[in-house]
């Protein structure tokens, strides 16, 4: 394959995954696709992935690493994005793994529908490599639909689908402003409705392409924390974004996002320690000032009233609310 092919940028942020690692990235170098530039950020790991990402290096001169003082997933991540001169961009997590076609299949149903990103269907397994009796694919045959219309999708039984980073390939230029939000949990939530937001077309991939490893320790199984409001604050910012946009319907379901881990965050957290209580008036603050074209949007008097109370006296009402 010569020069003229586009180049793909592949990042893969490493930490504490020395098990994993070669796994993940020999599946990356055996892409039926050949024209990548891979980064692989060692995020400060303690464990034998830096000595592991130099060796790899040595073997593929398509392989680039950065070693850099433990950031999180959001730095490393952003990491590679400040480096990266690929034409296309994918994300890959350094304990999951990919289909040998996971980059060719995506990027050739990005050409043939001159679309800016294309999503592909996932593998779910755990550490065990038991796959997951959820496993489907997002589609029967390949798909095209606008970036508001998969905003839409960005919630209920699709959402691993389609909010996060990895199990796409993205036009470069969409990343040219946007970066992961440094220190958070669910990052990808901060993130994806910006990029989708400016696609005009967005494919679907029917192929099972990316393998996602569902590992029992990982943060995302652990007991609610204060990290876990993350996400409310992320959706809250997704509301404020769809109000500027003017996508009125989209209002609603990001609406029900909050009101559905509300009860999680009253029943998992004491609100009363100082440092819950400070990041949730930070989020909160995030929701007002009330807007009635928010509110005659939600979907009915009981999402109304949940918004209004929200906006007038959130720790009032959600402690009430939510703790019957």
């Amino acid at each position: 394959m010569g020069n003229a092919l586009p180049v793909v940028s592949v990042i893969v942020p490493v930490y504490k995954v020395e098990r994993q690692l070669d796994r993940c990235v020999t599946s990356i170098v055996n892409q039926s696709y050949r024209n990548l530039e891979i980064i692989l950020v060692d995020d400060g790991s303690p464990d034998q992935c830096p000595r592991k990402c130099d060796e790899w290096a040595n073997q593929d001169d398509r392989i680039t690493v950065i070693h850099q003082r433990n950031g999180g997933l959001s730095a490393a991540r952003n990491a590679g994005l400040e480096i990266m001169s690929g034409d296309y961009v994918a994300f890959v997590d350094s304990d999951d793994y990919v289909e040998p076609d996971y980059i060719r299949l995506m990027l050739d149903a990005i050409q043939a529908n001159d679309a800016e990103v294309a999503i592909c269907s996932i593998h779910q397994e755990d550490d065990q490599a038991t796959a997951s009796a959820d496993n489907h694919a997002i589609v029967d045959q390949v798909t095209t639909l606008s970036g508001r219309s998969c905003l839409a999708r960005l919630g209920g039984d699709t959402v691993v689908d389609y909010v996060t980073a990895w199990n796409k390939l993205y036009a470069a230029r969409l990343w040219k402003t946007v970066r992961f939000p440094a220190g958070k949990l669910h990052e990808d939530e901060y993130t994806t409705y910006r990029i989708l937001a400016e696609c005009d077309t967005v494919v679907l991939v029917p192929e099972l392409l990316y393998h996602y490893v569902q590992n029992a320790g990982s943060i995302m199984h652990t007991t609610y924390s204060v990290r876990n409001l993350d996400r409310i604050e992320a959706w809250m910012q997704r509301l404020r974004f769809y109000r500027q946009r003017g996508y009125t319907e989209l209002y609603a379901p990001t609406f029900d996002l909050i009101r559905w881990d509300l009860p999680h965050a009253v029943k998992g957290l004491d609100w009363n320690d100082p440092i819950v209580h400070g990041r949730l008036r930070e989020i909160f603050a995030g929701l007002r000032p009330f807007s009635p074209s928010v509110a005659s949007h939600l979907g009915g008097p009981k999402s109304v009233l949940i918004y209004l109370m929200l906006c007038v006296c959130p720790f009032r009402f959600s402690r009430f609310w939510y703790s019957r």
